[in-house]
C-alpha cells in the first residue's frame, strides 16, 4: 500500500510540473503579443470554432494587392474596399489623398518614399522608422472603428521593425500619423497601423500632451477646414535603441507640423519624448524654421517660394488657438 502511494505521489509531480511548464510556455508566448488576454481568449474561442472579430478582419485586410510605384524609389498600394457597415459611400469616398506630393519634404532620388492611400513617408532604414509622414486631415466626421492590428509595412524594400520589437520596452508603438485622424474611412484606419507609421514613443508622452495635440489638430480642421500635416520624430545618431529581430532608435523629440492651405497659415509643435504635468500645448509651439533646424529637413519644398518662406517663418499662436 505504502509502494502504491508513493507512486501516485510521483504521477502527482509529474503531471504538476507538466502543468507548470506548460503555464510558463503559454505565459511566453501570449506574453510577446500586444493584447495577451484577448489573444489567448480569442484563440480559445477558435478550438470552439467561434469566430472573433479579429479574425473577421483578418480575412477583410488579406484582400490588400500591395503594387509597385511609379519608378524605383516610389511605392504605392491599392488595399481592398474593407468598408465598415456602419459608414455610407459618401464618408468612405473621401479617402482619396492623391494631391501630397505638392506638400511633401524635399528627398534625394534615392529616398525610400513609401506611398499608402491616406498618407505618404520617406522611411529612413538606419533608424527603421519614417523621419516624416505627410497626410492629408480634412475634419470629416467618421466612424471608423480602431484596429489594433499592427503591421509590419509590405511596400518598405528593406522591412519594417516588427511589433514584437516594442515588446516589454516600455515604449509604445506611437503613431505618426494617428489613427483618429483617418476615422472618416474604415480602411484607411487599418492602413494607419503598418509599423513604418510607428516610433517609440514613452507611453506617458503618447497618452498625454502628444495625444492632447492630436486631438486639438482635429478640432482646427473642423473649423478651419482640411489641413495638410507632417509628423516625425528628430532622428540623429547615437540614439538609444530598442528591438529584438531590428534596432528602433528611441527619438528625444517629436515634431508635428499643421499647415492650413486655404487661410495660408501654419503652425508647429517641437516637444521631449517623455511625459508633461501641468502644461498647455501651447508652450511647444514653434516656426517651421525651427523645426527645420532641428531636423535638417526642408519642409514644403514644393511650394512657391513666397509661400515656403511665409508660412515657415510663422510662430503665430493667436491664428490658432
Amino acid at each position: 500500500m505504502a509502494g502504491n502511494r508513493q507512486k501516485g505521489g510521483l504521477g502527482n509531480n509529474r503531471i504538476l510540473f507538466l502543468l507548470v511548464l506548460a503555464g510558463i510556455g503559454l505565459f511566453l508566448h501570449y506574453n510577446e503579443k500586444p493584447q495577451p488576454w484577448q489573444s489567448l481568449k480569442n484563440d480559445i474561442l477558435g478550438v470552439f470554432g467561434v469566430e472573433t472579430s479579429e479574425k473577421k478582419e483578418e480575412k477583410t485586410n488579406d484582400k490588400s494587392s500591395p503594387g509597385r510605384g511609379k519608378d524605383d524609389t516610389v511605392a504605392t498600394d491599392e488595399p481592398g474596399e474593407a468598408k465598415d457597415e456602419n459608414l455610407d459611400s459618401e464618408e468612405t469616398s473621401n479617402a482619396q489623398t492623391t494631391d501630397l506630393d505638392a506638400y511633401l519634404p524635399a528627398y534625394d532620388a534615392d529616398a525610400q518614399v513609401i506611398r499608402h492611400r491616406g498618407y505618404t513617408l520617406r522611411y529612413e532604414e538606419d533608424y527603421e522608422q519614417a523621419s516624416w509622414v505627410v497626410h492629408r486631415l480634412p475634419g470629416t466626421p467618421g466612424r471608423a472603428k480602431r484596429s489594433d492590428r499592427f503591421m509590419p509595412d509590405p511596400l518598405v524594400k528593406t522591412k519594417t521593425a516588427l511589433p514584437s520589437d516594442y515588446a516589454r520596452t516600455g515604449y509604445d508603438r506611437g503613431h505618426l500619423a494617428p489613427a483618429g485622424d483617418f476615422k472618416y474611412d474604415q480602411q484607411l484606419t487599418y492602413e494607419s497601423f503598418y509599423m513604418s507609421n510607428m516610433s517609440p514613443q514613452a507611453h506617458d508622452f503618447n497618452t498625454g500632451i502628444w495625444s492632447d495635440i492630436e486631438q486639438k489638430v482635429r478640432t482646427w480642421a473642423k473649423r478651419y477646414g482640411p489641413c495638410i500635416i507632417v509628423t516625425g520624430p528628430v532622428l540623429k545618431p547615437g540614439l538609444p535603441t530598442i528591438g529584438r529581430s531590428t534596432e528602433v532608435a528611441v527619438p528625444e523629440q517629436y515634431y508635428k507640423i499643421i499647415y492650413d492651405p486655404n487661410r495660408q497659415k501654419a503652425i508647429a509643435f517641437l516637444i521631449e519624448n517623455k511625459g508633461f504635468v501641468e502644461v498647455l500645448i501651447r508652450d511647444f509651439t514653434v516656426s517651421i524654421d525651427e523645426v527645420e533646424r532641428a531636423t535638417g529637413i526642408d519642409f514644403f519644398a514644393q511650394l512657391p517660394d513666397t509661400i515656403e518662406r511665409s508660412i515657415e517663418s510663422q510662430h503665430e499662436d493667436d491664428a490658432w488657438f
